[in-house]
């Protein structure tokens, strides 16, 4: 099952990016799965004992639901900022382009003129599966349709929600509010400040009249939500519909106070999986299929990925040898098509609270990739059960820290096709 995640920040937040540099820490504008997960996880073992101080790793006292509620196949999705309840967050495919003197989503109404948005985005993608699959003309333009100016690459963060009534969904991009906290470093010996130590921490910060919020996903089955909420019941103080905990780092400082909602509910904003292949696949300007001898299909990473190739090397292109280990279903004869997939390289590491050391760095593919695929049209169930095995299990390593997750033939393609009039 899926239930979907809300986390309110009631202050600055952090969530380190690296190790601090020159007595400055980054942070991330999102909540990896790692991070409260494990926020979740420290306050339990603390409630229960099991980190007081010179308990030993593994002491008596973990709670008995501890490992069926963060392992067993449970996986603690990504969080992205959104403008309320009710949006989904996500990263912005490596496939987006838009204008580059005024770039960004057409605002909600419509308003080409409305200072609150640019003149729209334009994914690349299923025009350049029509030329896969045949159609020689070049159909994307390489100009903004409404001022002329060049389209570039956009990056970034956004959010949708569907709109009553309707099958479309209204799309926003989501920039958070950054703020350098400058701190005075104490001595240890003395406990007051220390003569010419000075640090910096790079935090997300709430508005003055908007509520910070991150979204995202947590699958497990009916057992293990019933542990969490036992866990999170007896160990978290009770905050509305949710439970307040510490999220990031800098928390003896006073960052990181959130509460975390964990509601079941299946995510509304996709269509069936296998109407969002059926509408995935490239055709012509007549409505026929452009290649009927093949299904097409798409994975737009929301989390970094790691697979490793038969060396142990961690491999950016994932074709089907590399999938194998992977993944139960597997069709056959499933092609990786790397000049349509658009992937990008990116360095991770963290601290694992557990330890009490920095996790090692690791490069994996980083989220907003697009993996592109074709196997032969008569493998279309074993397509179908491969996708949901995907988006359910997740793919490679660290499932269960929200590595992995993907959305299949995401329909944000065909709303914004740069093949088509918008």
């Amino acid at each position: 099952m899926r239930c979907q995640v809300l986390l309110r920040a009631e202050g600055p937040l952090l969530v380190g990016k690296g190790l601090a540099a020159q007595n400055v820490q980054l942070g991330r504008d999102f909540v990896p799965g790692s991070a409260w997960r494990g926020a979740l996880a420290d306050a339990i073992l603390r409630h229960a004992g099991a980190k007081a101080p010179g308990a030993a790793a593994g002491a008596a006292g973990v709670p008995a639901d501890f490992d069926a509620a963060f392992h067993q196949g449970a996986r603690f999705g990504f969080l992205y900022p959104v403008p309320a309840e009710g949006w989904e967050g996500f990263p912005l495919p490596l496939t987006v382009r838009s204008c580059k003197a005024k770039p960004g989503f057409l605002p909600e109404d419509g308003d080409e003129n409305d200072p609150r948005g640019g003149h729209g985005i334009q994914d690349v993608l299923l025009a350049h599966l029509r030329w896969h699959a045949g159609m020689a003309e070049d159909e994307v333009t390489r100009n903004c349709r409404r001022c002329g100016e060049r389209l570039d690459r956009h990056r970034g963060l956004a959010a949708r929600r569907g709109l009553p009534g309707t099958d479309r969904s209204a799309y926003r991009e989501v920039k958070v509010r950054r703020r350098l906290l400058l701190r005075v470093g104490l001595d240890r010996r003395t406990e007051t400040a220390a003569d010419g130590v000075l640090y910096a921490l790079d935090a997300v910060v709430p508005g003055k009249e908007e509520t910070l919020c991150f979204a995202g996903t947590w699958q497990g089955n009916r057992e293990q939500l019933e542990a969490l909420r036992r866990l999170l019941e007896a160990a978290c103080p009770r905050a509305g519909n949710g439970w307040a905990v510490r999220v990031g780092t800098a928390r003896a400082r006073g960052l990181g106070k959130a509460v975390v909602e964990i509601k079941e509910a299946e995510d509304p904003l996709l269509p069936p999986l296998e109407r969002r292949l059926d509408t995935f696949q490239p055709r012509l300007r007549s409505g026929d299929l452009a290649d009927p001898e093949h299904l097409y299909l798409a994975l737009t990473l929301r989390a970094p990925l790691l697979v490793r190739d038969a060396a142990g090397v961690p491999c950016a292109r994932p074709d089907a040898t590399v999938l194998a280990p992977y993944v139960e279903n597997l069709p056959a004869g499933l092609q990786f098509l790397g000049g349509a997939s658009a992937i990008e390289w990116e360095a991770w590491d963290g601290w694992a609270m557990a330890w009490g050391l920095p996790k090692p760095v690791v490069t994996a593919v980083a989220p907003g990739s697009v993996l592109v695929y074709r196997a032969p049209a008569q493998e279309k169930e074993a397509v179908l059960a491969f996708l949901q095995e995907v988006e359910e299990r997740g793919l490679g390593e660290r499932t269960a820290e929200g590595w992995g997750e993907a959305v299949a033939c995401d329909p944000l393609r065909v709303r914004f096709d740069a093949g088509r009039e918008a």
